[in-house]
């Protein structure tokens, strides 16, 4: 007989594999949805994606929004459109720290030291700013972990006690590009942290944008309004298609 934390386990890792099946955002009560992880050719050597491709692709999934969060890279004022295909295009950077990938909102450029996670943390607070802890389970979940077990616990534990943590404004729990059990995993984290959870396509082809997304329950027109809405916890994952297929770990 299963123990209450194993159905609860067992029920969730169901829920996010019958997640994986759907190819679009649900548009019945549909909230005010943006991918929040977006990766161009122009701005991350490990994208094959244009931007009107990417956007095309999203309006295709019914998202009002998307981020463009190419690595370590930051987007000049006037270097992005406003909107593309009909969705509102945001600059944001997704930053290689010591401690794990964070998405930030709300900097205007790269500072030398912001791969050390305090530094960034201090540089996106004094900009009233936000930061999304991305794919926590990489270099954490190791291959074979099952949910429930004392090495999946043992994984939470040490996640949760990391500097990012304490950091961040909020989860990404649902990646586009992870595991229904990576993604599992990274809902975890969040839960055990009491941090907002966040979904994204984390794309790095055209076709991937929008297969997860983030709800939220108001528009926003800039990218410091979104931060806003990201610091007061005002964010869920939307009903996208979270991957099923083992991770490309880009």
């Amino acid at each position: 007989m299963l123990s209450s934390g194993e159905s609860e386990n067992s029920r969730l890792l169901a829920a996010l594999i019958t997640q994986a099946s759907s190819t679009t955002i649900d548009p019945q009560a549909k909230p005010w949805l943006v991918d929040l992880h977006c990766h161009t050719a122009a701005g991350s050597d490990d994208s094959t994606a244009r931007l009107d491709a990417l956007a095309a692709a999203g309006a295709a999934r019914l998202l009002d929004a998307m981020c463009v969060t190419d690595h370590d890279h930051f987007w000049r004022p006037g270097e992005l459109p406003g909107s593309a295909s009909g969705l509102t295009i945001f600059g944001g950077s997704e930053i290689n720290t010591d401690a794990g990938h964070v998405l930030v909102f709300g900097l205007d450029g790269y500072e030398f030291g912001y791969h050390h996670p305090e530094r960034l943390a201090d540089a996106v607070e004094r900009a009233s700013g936000a930061m999304i802890w991305a794919h926590p389970y990489r270099r954490r979940l190791l291959p074979g972990v099952e949910p429930g077990t004392r090495g999946w616990l043992d994984a939470v534990e040490a996640a949760v006690e990391g500097p990012l943590g304490k950091l961040v404004h909020a989860v990404e729990a649902s990646n586009g590009r992870g595991t229904a059990l990576e993604n599992l995993f990274a809902e975890a984290v969040a839960r055990a942290l009491g941090k907002p959870q966040t979904g994204a396509s984390d794309a790095h082809a055209a076709d991937e944008a929008g297969s997860c997304a983030t709800a939220l329950v108001r528009p926003v027109s800039t990218v410091h309004e979104l931060a806003g809405e990201i610091r007061a916890g005002r964010v869920r994952p939307g009903a996208g298609s979270a991957s099923a297929r083992k991770s490309r770990r880009q």
